[in-house]
């Protein structure tokens, strides 16, 4: 089951999602998308599941609780995120503590955490380009024999970088010499 979960604003581009989605299944016909959340791009998004014949397919979950949203995160194979723009995705780093694989976009936020294959966490794709998003869905399906690998790899790689207590040491060092230099000290 592929996994979404970004709001269906133009911004996050969901539209991108359901197309690359419909590209995917229609070659592998056994392939799941939970899209959670919703939108002013509703129609859209349900026009270009329709169009393309996989509406059954999809399971459309609306918003969901954070109870209920860990199950998500711990039953899917993949989480996609085709953002346009985005800083540090919360969605992001949960689905990789999670232990869950990625396919995100290329950019300058979602390349902080994914490098292309570097660590086996996941994989990006060109931002906007469905098809990419496609082909990146069938590489995943076929590699699915190494998700107990990949799933190792997303959540060693948010418990090294999404350390709350952590990274707030840093910031507060940060903040400190900050403070230090703008006063002269």
């Amino acid at each position: 089951m592929l996994l979404s979960l970004r709001s269906w604003e133009p911004v996050y581009g969901v539209d991108v999602v359901a197309s690359g989605f419909v590209r995917a299944a229609q070659q592998i016909p056994e392939l799941r998308l939970a899209l959670l959340g919703s939108g002013s791009q509703a129609r859209t998004i349900h026009e270009i599941l329709a169009r393309g014949g996989v509406e059954k397919q999809v399971y459309f979950g609306g918003q969901v609780s954070n109870d209920r949203l860990i199950q998500f995160y711990r039953t899917a194979d993949l989480y996609l995120s085709a953002s346009h723009s985005d800083g540090s995705s919360v969605s992001l780093m949960e689905a990789l503590a999670c232990g869950l694989p990625v396919l995100v976009s290329a950019i300058p936020g979602n390349q902080e955490w994914i490098q292309a294959e570097k660590a086996g966490e996941g994989w990006l794709f060109r931002d906007g380009d469905a098809q990419a998003l496609a082909e990146g869905i069938i590489r995943a399906y076929r590699l699915r024999g190494e998700r107990p690998a990949r799933a190792q790899a997303a959540r060693r790689l948010a418990e090294e970088r999404a350390d709350w207590n952590q990274n707030f040491l840093k910031l507060l060092q940060a903040y400190q010499m900050a403070v230090k230099r703008n006063s002269g000290g």
